[in-house]
């Protein structure tokens, strides 16, 4: 690490719808920030991300070939992720990828050999790893509280059902949301799957079995000592956006419940209230994006090497990719962990 680290950093944000727009409100709070450029297909979304942010719009292309950038953030559609940061990883820059890395493990696997050079400044966007309560569970776990993890129980409901256009844009459930859970049981375990097994159904809008898409899954993933992890997936909780984990040991369980706002609960005849959870994903996490993109740019300063990194990128899609196959099959997927290998 150098002793003098850099202290005006130039950044391009690609991508600036939601995701985008809020890891630029995270960029603009940061004291090492110099620049910021911003892109989008949509001139229009550029401009206003622009005028909203103090930043300076650019095209995507014009972006990607300049080379006075010192850190790009991709926060453009799913399908275009892979492209995006196999290009600005080559122009020497740090690279923060939103998940997924790609939307297939084939195309993922073919630009590996291109990529693996540039792993140690390339970063992804799994925010839970910057939850303080994930964080607090995983450093309780690591200090053998509960003993070694039996079983692991994660669930992660969707408040509002998503638009049936922008579930079409995506990865889907399995390739775009349940892909956070399959990082936070390799980061909250420390092990690599052995084997997956995946049961999907559409359970929540017929518009979505029309279109051939699930919206309700559960996901049994083994360790090769035999422990059990049970992710659930739904894109519909009517009482808010639902994210718990229980981590069940020899010596006890460890738990994240939801948080539910003012610690003061209201117990009478009429039975227990208390306030209501998050009603998102942007609500639940603020602080964790926040904290994420602070780290990742601390590290670009500092030319220190990132994490969750390009490996954990590949492994968590990787899972994605086997249960979608035990999805369409029926059957059981083993995992031979896919860990990178420089040429």
């Amino acid at each position: 690490m150098p002793e003098n680290p850099k202290k005006s950093l130039s950044v391009c944000l690609i991508g600036c719808g939601e995701m985008g727009r809020l890891h630029a409100s995270s960029i603009v709070d940061h004291p090492l920030l110099g620049e910021l450029s911003v892109c989008d297909w949509s001139q229009d979304a550029a401009q206003k991300a622009a005028d909203d942010f103090g930043a300076t719009p650019k095209t995507v292309d014009a972006a990607l070939d300049s080379s006075g950038i010192d850190a790009y953030i991709i926060a453009s559609p799913a399908h275009l992720h892979l492209d995006h940061t196999a290009r600005a990883a080559k122009t020497g820059a740090y690279v923060f990828c939103e998940k997924p890395l790609g939307v297939t493990l084939a195309s993922i696997n073919e630009a590996l050999p291109e990529l693996i050079q540039f792993a140690d400044k390339i970063q992804m966007g799994f925010n839970r790893r910057f939850d303080q309560h994930m964080a607090a569970l995983k450093a309780r776990l690591d200090l053998g509280e509960i003993g070694e993890i039996e079983q692991l129980h994660i669930v992660s409901r969707d408040h509002k059902p998503p638009l049936l256009a922008d579930l079409k844009n995506s990865a889907g459930l399995i390739g775009e949301t349940a892909i956070h859970d399959f990082d936070t049981v390799r980061w909250l375990m420390g092990v690599e799957i052995a084997q997956v097994s995946c049961f999907g159904a559409t359970l929540v809008d017929p518009l979505y079995r029309e279109a051939g898409i699930i919206d309700t899954a559960t996901t049994i993933l083994t360790t090769k000592k035999g422990q059990q992890i049970v992710i659930q997936n739904s894109l519909r909780a009517v009482y808010g956006y639902d994210q718990r984990v229980e981590a069940f040991g020899a010596d006890g369980r460890l738990n994240v419940s939801n948080p539910t706002g003012p610690l003061v609960s209201h117990e009478d005849r009429n039975g227990l209230r208390h306030g209501q959870i998050a009603d998102d994903w942007s609500d639940r996490y603020v602080d964790a994006y926040r904290d994420e993109m602070h780290q990742f740019l601390k590290c670009v300063a500092n030319q220190a090497v990132v994490s969750p990194g390009l490996q954990d990128g590949v492994m968590a899609s990787q899972l994605a990719h086997l249960a979608q196959l035990s999805l369409d099959s029926g059957q059981p997927q083993v995992c031979e962990p896919n860990f990178l290998r420089s040429k």
